[in-house]
């Protein structure tokens, strides 16, 4: 019982190191803090500029779509009303946006 246990955990442990060495994206990926709010606002740049409305979104000139900027997150309001928001985050210099799935993507 345990030469199997101890092949176990060697399998376990060889397919970390393997995926780890694949994909180093995804270790770097736990350095990766919310972003602050003045750190996505900057990141988005000049094509962010629009009109703040009392709803407190931002809408660009004949969008009606709105945006609102919060540390660590941006929620998009539809014309319809419904708002979805995704977490950002970085690790200072790469921005990325995670989805209420998991899902992330670059940003």
């Amino acid at each position: 019982m345990n030469i199997a246990k101890n092949a176990f955990s060697t399998l376990v442990y060889a397919a970390a190191v393997a995926i780890i060495g694949t994909f180093p994206a995804m270790a770097a990926s736990s350095a990766m803090r919310p972003a602050t709010k003045a750190e996505i606002v900057k990141h988005l740049g000049p094509h962010a500029a629009g009109t703040l409305k009392p709803n407190g979104f931002t809408y660009k000139a004949g969008s009606s779509k709105g945006y609102k900027v919060t540390d660590g997150q941006i929620c998009i309001r539809s014309p319809e009303g419904t708002t979805r928001c995704a977490s950002i985050v970085t690790n200072g210099t790469t921005f990325q946006m995670v989805a209420a799935d998991g899902a992330r993507s670059n940003f």
